[in-house]
């Protein structure tokens, strides 16, 4: 109960402090009945605006209708708020130029102008993440001049978003007569399972497939030892001992490290690098490996990487100063490479030096963004797994402890970057050319439903809607769930939420992950919580869910990281990350029918797959067989 009051207080001190405008889904008046309403949708551009508030605008594209006009020309200050009109100048004069307008006889409850009748209305939206207001209602007046007529806030219930994002969903609209933008998140949980309780401190959970068959087990990272759980396709039971696992990790890695098509681990328990090598018989055996000057400051972050393609694995330790590959040697010893050659940097970039690897600039090969406090560095990738120079990019983590991982937010084939952190949540939306923006302001509910203190945090698509959403846990308070409407812009998933079935999830957790366990084609949520209890909540379907599990196995030709992207017709959904050892990247379909991988291989070959989805999931393996 206490949690619960600190939420709520939470909310009313954040909501009375945070100027940004704010509305629930409209679900009576999505952006697909904005359109479908619309008579004409245009793109302007100001082009000029004068201290009276005579604005011209170009019509730079008809999205939907036609006209023989050039031009539009907006009286910003014939409103009955002098304020937002000269608020609307001030913003062109700053250099924001683009807007998109609606014009129609629109039916939508609480939005109207007194004595227009069926005269048509311009609904104009002016995205901006540091105003109160994006949308304004104008009525056209005397010699073709749309006047100004109020700020119209409710209008975020249709779309929170920015305006370039909300162009690509009208464009969207128009092009696919099913489209559909959803207003609710379409699914909750079945009945929750417990898995016993841990002792001591857990900092990761990660869902890994140890013996290769697509079947997902479950790992619990811990400085006071770590626990495997192995998924018997109806319930998890802890075989650590049984494993003969006994690994103590605040970093960790997963991957084939001595190349005999078995997952092994790499653990860095804070003094010292192990690798438990996984024999024939499922057990592990483990292998002390010295790191020498490479760690001398330690580790905070292990990953696997198939340096070159050539089905080689090694490790990648994130450290506070430059990356560095980690080679084990047959004398026992480790070989350290750095990511690049030079002076390191990132010297002045404050706390962090996790890495992300991910095709972010879509050339095909896997980059790597080396996290900072204060912006970050981009290791761009070359063919036959070198690296140039890291460029700095202007990507913070925020104060303190973080978590981050990759997503395509937007569904346009480049990986965008979530961090949740002590002081607040981030996305950073990828613009392409290494460059990277912050916009969660401007990303649905998510901008004023966050909250501070993030542990945790997962990409999946919980709803199989195709499109990806965003899961944190947090420190102190319950789980969070938000499902994507479409290109980056979010809903609050509340009918997810566990306060009310498992109520000590208010005081916090320590890790979580989602995860299809039971191979029905839905994705399920996993959470330790600050009490060391351990809960599995699967999704309610019937029977089965439709949806596609991309993976690498193995036994395969390379293991990654690989970006791949997947396409419906000429539409991409967007791009995912996957790596042998993992279950596979998660598709979820809304309906049956023809999906398309497409990736590169690591020459540089393009390659792609069509997957056929019929009345269940499908799981592909994308790296042939060796």
């Amino acid at each position: 109960m206490a949690a619960i009051k600190k939420e709520v207080l939470f909310l009313v001190i954040f909501f009375m402090l945070c100027p940004a405008a704010r509305a629930f889904i409209n679900p009576n008046f999505t952006p697909v009945d904005m359109v479908r309403q619309s008579e004409q949708v245009f793109i302007l551009e100001f082009k000029s605006v004068d201290n009276d508030g005579k604005a011209v605008a170009v019509i730079s594209k008809a999205l939907k209708g036609k006209t023989e006009q050039k031009e539009l020309v907006l009286d910003l200050m014939a409103g009955a708020l002098a304020e937002d009109g000269k608020e609307f100048i001030s913003r062109i004069k700053e250099g924001q130029k683009e807007a998109v307008i609606f014009i129609g006889t629109f039916k939508v409850e609480n939005v109207g102008v007194e004595g227009a009748g069926d005269q048509a209305m311009g609904f104009l939206h002016f995205g901006n993440q540091y105003s109160p207001w994006r949308w304004v209602n104008f009525m056209k007046g005397k010699k073709e001049i749309w006047d100004m007529v109020k700020v119209e806030n409710y209008l975020l219930g249709t779309w929170s978003g920015s305006t370039e994002m909300l162009i690509r969903a009208v464009d969207y609209i128009q092009s696919d007569p099913d489209a559909v933008m959803p207003f609710a998140v379409g699914a909750e949980w079945g009945d929750k399972a417990g898995l016993g309780k841990i002792k001591g401190r857990v900092t990761a959970l990660a869902p890994v497939d140890l013996l290769d068959n697509g079947r997902a087990d479950l790992f619990a990272a811990s400085p006071d030892g770590d626990h495997i759980y192995r998924n018997n396709g109806k319930a998890f039971t802890e075989v650590t001992a049984k494993l003969g696992l006994s690994s103590s990790s605040t970093a960790f890695a997963w991957g084939d490290l001595n190349y005999d098509g078995r997952l092994d681990l790499a653990s860095w328990n804070g003094k010292e690098l192990n690798i438990f090598f996984q024999k024939k018989d499922g057990t592990f055996e483990k292998k002390n490996y010295p790191a020498g000057e490479a760690l001398k400051d330690g580790c905070l972050a292990l990953s696997v990487f198939d340096r070159g393609g050539q089905g080689k694995s090694v490790l990648l330790a994130g450290t506070g100063a430059s990356p560095v590959f980690l080679l084990p040697q047959a004398d026992g010893s480790l070989k350290a490479e750095p990511l690049a050659e030079g002076v390191f940097p990132g010297k002045d970039l404050g706390e962090g030096g996790n890495c992300l690897a991910a095709d972010f600039d879509g050339d095909g090969i896997t980059d790597i963004i080396q996290l900072f406090s204060k912006n970050s560095l981009f290791y761009k990738g070359k063919t036959g797994g070198a690296f140039d120079a890291p460029l700095t990019v202007n990507i913070e983590t925020g104060k303190g402890r973080f978590a981050a991982c990759t997503g395509d937010f937007d569904a346009d084939g480049l990986p965008d970057i979530f961090i949740a952190s002590e002081d607040k949540c981030r996305i950073w939306q990828n613009l392409g050319s290494v460059k990277f923006v912050e916009l969660i302001k401007l990303s649905g509910e998510i901008s004023y439903m966050w909250r501070p203190g993030g542990v945790d945090v997962a990409v999946g698509d919980i709803n199989n809607d195709g499109r990806q959403d965003i899961f944190i846990s947090y420190a102190t308070l319950t789980t969070q769930l938000f499902f994507n409407r479409g290109f980056r812009s979010f809903g609050h998933a509340r009918e997810l939420n566990i306060d009310q079935a498992l109520p000590a999830s208010n005081e916090g957790q320590q890790a979580g992950c989602l995860l299809d366990y039971n191979g029905d084609g839905a994705l399920d949520m996993a959470v330790v919580l600050n009490n060391g209890e351990f809960w599995l909540f699967p999704r309610k379907v019937e029977e089965t869910a439709l949806s596609i599990t991309a993976a690498l196995s193995l036994s395969g030709a390379y293991f990654g990281p690989l970006t791949f992207t997947a396409w419906k017709d000429k539409r991409c959904l967007g791009s995912w990350t996957v790596k042998a050892g993992e279950p596979g990247a998660f598709i979820g379909m809304p309906e049956a029918g023809p999906v398309t991988l497409k990736w590169l291989t690591p020459d540089g070959k393009p390659a792609e797959k069509e997957v056929i989805v019929k009345n269940g999931p499908v799981r592909v393996i994308l790296n042939k067989d060796k």
